[in-house]
């Protein structure tokens, strides 16, 4: 009798772990990270929320390819650390940042490119004084600025770092040109005489973080939308086949 329950509650355990296999193999649901980067990522803090044309892109393709998407909008930091644990399965950046490259696999179509930019305001005493957003290398910038013994002031967004400097708190800010050309429409009392000290343009890629479950298969899809695509970045291919 004792053996014949013992069995019972023996299979009854490896159905129960059967089914949770099924369902956890069978989860579809990609959570994409994105951090306010306006126009394309725009953060609603009332709703903890995030909108813009990279989440609209990012949402519509990976539906497209079958996937479900959760979309959540932490700083930068945060983010870079749950992709490398693989609680975050996708994210959008440059390739090139120190927290992040040896995590994730970069699909390697472009998804867009931006200019990178030092901008200096001339009314300040040069102080060698700069802000930034935290957590992120500036393709090298970083470093170089702080190897010529400037001062940089970390802030978690990039709305942060450019209050900074339109308060006059530092007289530099290393920034992406779309936040700040958006910040500046969005304040009419924003530093618009600045002195554009260096200027790049690099692309940004989609990185798939290797400890997510969906990390295989991800690739795989790319791999396979983009395979006869010419456009030159993936908004571009979208835009396209939306026409």
């Amino acid at each position: 009798m004792r053996f014949t329950i013992a069995l019972f509650f023996l299979l009854c355990s490896v159905v129960i772990t059967a089914h949770e296999t099924v369902n956890n193999t069978s989860d579809n649901t990609v959570v994409l990270g994105v951090v306010e980067f306006p126009p394309l990522v725009i953060r609603n803090n009332e709703k903890n929320t995030c909108y813009g044309k990279a989440v609209t892109v990012s949402t519509s393709l990976l539906n497209d390819m079958g996937y479900k998407v959760r979309v959540v909008c932490p700083p930068p930091a945060r983010l870079f650390e749950s992709l490398r644990t693989g609680k975050i399965d996708l994210t959008i950046n440059v390739k090139g940042t120190t927290a992040l490259d040896n995590n994730v696999t970069f699909v390697e179509k472009p998804f867009s490119y931006l200019s990178l930019v030092l901008l200096t305001n001339p009314k300040l005493k040069n102080d060698k004084t700069v802000s930034a957003i935290r957590g992120y290398d500036y393709e090298g910038m970083r470093k170089e600025l702080l190897e010529d013994n400037y001062i940089i002031f970390d802030m978690a967004n990039s709305s942060d770092a450019i209050q900074l400097f339109q308060f006059g708190r530092t007289t530099h800010l290393m920034t992406y040109e779309a936040p700040y050309d958006y910040y500046v429409q969005q304040s009419p009392d924003s530093i618009t005489d600045h002195i554009v000290s260096k200027e790049l343009n690099i692309p940004t890629y989609f990185a798939i973080s290797k400890a997510s479950k969906l990390s295989h298969q991800l690739q795989q899809s790319f791999s396979q939308l983009f395979a006869s695509s010419d456009a030159a970045t993936i908004i571009e291919n979208t835009s396209k086949t939306n026409k």
